[in-house]
């Protein structure tokens, strides 16, 4: 049987102008096969998707261009015999070896009898689609993977961006003033760790956070001079402005050594819906932290908070009894603040408990806390140290305090200071709480805006149950500091 048997050129020249004037122009790859699989011909596409021309082509069992074993021919059941067409996915074999991903329409076409003649074929290449699409089912699984942290999330799409860009170095930056600071990292190329700082107008960022689309540059022609970037030897870049709660936080940005091709809307989908993710996790991030922050520190004044320092005093306590150690107990209370509420306000006394933890803080210095334990009352636990050096911290706390006012509406603002070593004889951190809270009201008894230590508790009346919780005051033996 021959071409004319089913309505088409005899002569293969005029059978391929036909095909030609019909199918070269179009995007998708075409071809064209007899009933017996073998291509007849095909268009410019199919031959840019094989890397076959179409001589080379031409004669050929179709089935020889799948890659994975075992596919059906076009005619067989999974593509439809001559009363159907399919839809269906399908690997080919490229002339170089590369294996691609299409996905291929099939219509039949028949003679006038009704016997098949061979099949129509138009086939697209998915492989990118693909790509993109297990970039996007990775980011979907990333994001719901209970077991991880929103930290362990955010590595992780960085490590997916690096991957689908083909680039080693992914950051996410934060905008502090003008400067960028790193805040999560993923690099194969540099050292480049949380905490590095880029001057902003020294760096891409500056126009990343300008436009409210993803920024890129595939090339050093199209970057130009920059100074951060020539020092890293860096020349290509896509990067996303970062928001959230409504409000700048800094930048997703990827970076490569190499030129490469433009980038493609694909390509800026593609970071769009990765920084969205980070997005959201930053905002996670960053209610857990606040969450922390308010049962840890205290609203106002900034100290640690009262349930902190009970569970800190406690540790203290079982530190120093296991290690036969030494530590001290400082409790301060603000003179006659409650005058300061009624006659100035709250407002006026919530500024002046502010400023006190500020200048405590100050004294006492980052390695130690400050705890508000009650509404202007506060305390310091001195691990390692004894009573005299205790009182001698009191003492400089007390001056620093009163050294000054910050609002000369105000009278002078002091306060009162109890001391207490970690006595052999106190038997728990509740007594050890109450020897101290006992030197305080020893301090408001006698005056006020002093410092009073357990070692000098002489001349005031004890409540019974407290000289009894005490016990017979004894001197402690030799004991070693404590480090913690």
């Amino acid at each position: 049987m021959t071409s004319s048997d089913y309505g088409l050129p005899d002569q293969p020249d005029a059978m391929e102008r036909l095909c030609a004037s019909l199918c070269n122009h179009a995007n998708d790859a075409v071809v064209l096969t007899d009933s017996d699989r073998r291509i007849l011909w095909c268009n410019r596409a199919f031959e840019e998707l094989t890397g076959y021309t179409l001589a080379e082509l031409a004669g050929r069992d179709k089935d020889a261009l799948y890659d994975a074993a075992g596919e059906t021919a076009l005619t067989g059941p999974r593509y439809g015999g001559p009363s159907g067409s399919g839809l269906f996915p399908l690997r080919l074999r490229r002339k170089d070896g590369a294996s691609i991903a299409t996905e291929m329409a099939t219509w039949p076409w028949a003679v006038p009898d009704g016997r098949l003649a061979g099949h129509f074929a138009i086939c697209r290449d998915t492989t990118e689609e693909d790509r993109q699409r297990l970039a996007r089912d990775s980011f979907v699984a990333i994001l719901t993977d209970q077991r991880l942290d929103e930290r362990t999330k955010i590595e992780a799409i960085l490590a997916l961006a690096c991957d689908y860009f083909k680039m080693p170095v992914a950051l996410v930056c934060a905008l502090e003033g003008q400067t960028m600071s790193v805040v999560h990292a993923k690099s194969s190329l540099m050292t480049v760790s949380p905490g590095t700082r880029f001057d902003l107008g020294q760096s891409i960022c500056s126009t990343t956070l300008a436009v409210d689309g993803p920024h890129n540059f595939a090339n050093t022609v199209e970057i130009g001079e920059n100074p951060t970037f020539l020092s890293y030897g860096l020349r290509s870049y896509i990067g996303k402005k970062l928001s959230v709660g409504g409000h700048t936080f800094g930048t997703l940005s990827l970076c490569s050594p190499l030129d490469r091709p433009h980038f493609t809307r694909q390509d800026s989908a593609m970071i769009t819906l990765l920084a969205s993710g980070v997005e959201q996790l930053l905002a996670t991030e960053m209610r857990i932290q606040a969450l922390e922050s308010a049962a840890t520190q205290d609203w106002l004044t900034g100290a640690s908070t009262s349930r902190q320092f009970r569970q800190h005093l406690e540790d203290t306590f079982a530190q120093v009894r296991r290690n036969a150690a030494t530590a001290s107990l400082i409790l301060f209370d603000v003179d006659h603040f409650k005058s300061i509420n009624d006659q100035f306000g709250h407002d006026m006394g919530d500024r002046a408990l502010t400023e006190i933890a500020c200048r405590a803080r100050r004294v006492i210095g980052p390695n130690r806390k400050l705890y508000r334990v009650g509404g202007e009352e506060f305390a310091v636990i001195l691990a390692g140290s004894g009573a005299d050096s205790a009182a001698i911290m009191a003492e400089r706390l007390r001056k620093k305090v009163s050294e000054q006012q910050f609002n000369d509406d105000l009278p002078l603002i002091t306060a009162s200071f109890g001391v207490a070593e970690l006595d052999e004889d106190l038997g728990s951190a509740d007594a050890w709480l109450k020897c101290a809270d006992i030197s305080l009201y020893a301090s408001k008894n006698n005056g006020r805006n002093r410092v009073t230590s357990n070692r000098s508790i002489s001349g005031i009346d004890l409540p019974d149950e407290v000289s009894q919780a005490l016990g017979p005051r004894q001197r402690p033996g030799s004991k070693r500091p404590l480090r913690v």
